[in-house]
């Protein structure tokens, strides 16, 4: 029996930061004699054709972006097909071009025509996009599996575990949410859908963890479930989808056929991003691998395992990591350099007598002012009637008015710290440009890449 090291991840071109987990858990599954699966999470919503690449120049850095398809409302990327066949052939040289301008060679080039035969044959972005990654993958010694979750969704054992789950969908209602609610106030959340949103219910319907959808109608919607004598309503918040012979205590195989005849009709019945990794944990892998994301709603899931199944959850690993790309030396300015100067920028608005270097007659008239109203603050009791208020805030206004005049003296002064500041201000988004994380791996050189792959398998060899 071969152990099973599972990670997963939509089929975009993402970071490094992702991409680092195929290549653990290839290098775990090599170590234990296992095997790698990668879940392509393609019932997620494909929000973007586009992705990030640097443009402009090293001092005047900006983030331009590349198309590899059209643009289209979001839907979940097992139903995303190439609209565009130009565009999409075109991609590959396209970022290869870009990335020229920046002396980098990218590792696109190498794998896009596997992209561009994959999608002619099938139709669709996801395999396209899966096609570049694994031959990349493939050429680095990298050999996983790789499921798209949609297939998943058609398999008996996944459709008796969304059985399971929908016949006891009150108690797994309750804990879900009491779960939820106890970590948003152990980790102080107030936002209503961090992690996770919750399960709502209205007038015996009861919200179920899995999103539904049709072929002809590519929105995913919230599934509701109503249980009604030995039958279970299906509906999608707006129709009636179906009704499941099934109950507590009633064998699932009946519900299993009809939930098998929902998807023959064009009905895509998917699970959401918690009960994805509670069954990829539990039922799929012996070691399941997350990002930084991933990780923190998977607190949830442990004590939801804990709770509706009554076992000890099986522990999970979070990776990830950076790799800037190679587009020069950052700037040398700093987040400290920045508070550095509005902090003196604030102490020369309000304390102006500290950077005079000479003072006329005029100007040393104002500084004994301010030195007696000064003194006279500091001997300040609390008003005892409305007359001494009244004093408090003339001199406090009086205050501000000799700062004014003072500050008027230092206004060289005041243009050079401001220069200096927009400066750095300047680097240091010059910096954000050049230094984000987020670009796509298909943007990197190889030769960029493989000392982190190198030190990645390394450490889990």
């Amino acid at each position: 029996f071969e152990t099973v090291i599972a990670g997963g991840h939509q089929p975009s071109l993402f970071h490094t930061g992702v991409w680092v987990k195929n290549f653990a858990i290839s290098a775990i599954a090599r170590r234990t004699s296992g095997v790698a699966l990668n879940l392509i999470i393609d019932n997620d919503a494909l929000s973007s054709t586009r992705i990030s690449i640097p443009g402009g120049s090293y001092a005047q850095p900006l983030i331009d972006s590349i198309p590899f398809d059209t643009q289209r409302p979001a839907q979940p990327w097992e139903e995303c097909r190439r609209l565009d066949r130009d565009l999409f052939s075109s991609f590959g040289q396209g970022v290869t071009d870009a990335m020229s301008r920046w002396g980098i060679d990218p590792i696109i080039s190498e794998s896009w025509p596997d992209a561009v035969r994959v999608v002619e044959r099938s139709g669709l972005l996801r395999d396209g996009l899966t096609a570049a990654r694994h031959t990349l993958e493939l050429n680095r010694g990298v050999s996983n599996l790789e499921l798209p979750l949609s297939h998943l969704g058609t398999c008996e054992p996944f459709l008796r575990y969304v059985c399971h789950l929908l016949a006891f969908l009150p108690r797994f209602h309750g804990i879900h949410n009491d779960v939820l609610g106890k970590y948003r106030l152990v980790n102080r959340i107030r936002s209503r859908t961090h992690p996770v949103p919750e399960l709502t219910s209205s007038n015996g319907w009861l919200e179920a963890p899995f999103w539904i959808w049709h072929s002809d109608d590519t929105r995913r919607r919230h599934l509701f479930a109503c249980q009604i004598g030995r039958a279970l309503h299906l509906s999608n918040g707006r129709t009636s989808v179906a009704e499941l012979p099934l109950a507590p205590d009633m064998d699932a195989c009946c519900a299993i056929e009809v939930l098998q005849d929902l998807q023959q009709r064009g009905w895509r019945l998917r699970p959401r991003a918690l009960t994805t990794t509670l069954f990829a944990r539990l039922f799929l892998s012996d070691l399941f691998v997350h990002g930084i994301g991933g990780a923190k709603y998977d607190e949830m899931t442990d004590r939801i395992i804990a709770r509706f199944f009554g076992i000890q959850p099986p522990e999970f690993q979070t990776l990830t990591g950076t790799l800037h790309l190679p587009l020069g030396i950052p700037h040398d300015a700093t987040v400290l350099d920045e508070r550095g100067l509005t902090a003196r920028m604030r102490d020369l608005a309000f304390n102006p007598q500290r950077y005079l270097t000479a003072t006329d007659d005029a100007t040393q008239s104002l500084l004994e002012e301010k030195q007696m109203l000064i003194r006279s603050e500091q001997n300040r009791r609390p008003p005892a009637s409305f007359e001494e208020h009244l004093a408090n805030r003339s001199r406090y206004r009086k205050l501000r008015e000799l700062n004014r005049l003072l500050a008027a003296r230092t206004q060289d002064l005041h243009a050079q710290l401001g220069q200096q500041r927009a400066a750095v201000r300047h680097q240091l988004a010059a910096n954000a440009i050049l230094r984000n994380r987020e670009y796509s791996f298909c943007l990197f050189p190889d030769a960029a890449l493989q000392p982190l792959l190198d030190s990645l398998n390394g450490r889990f060899e």
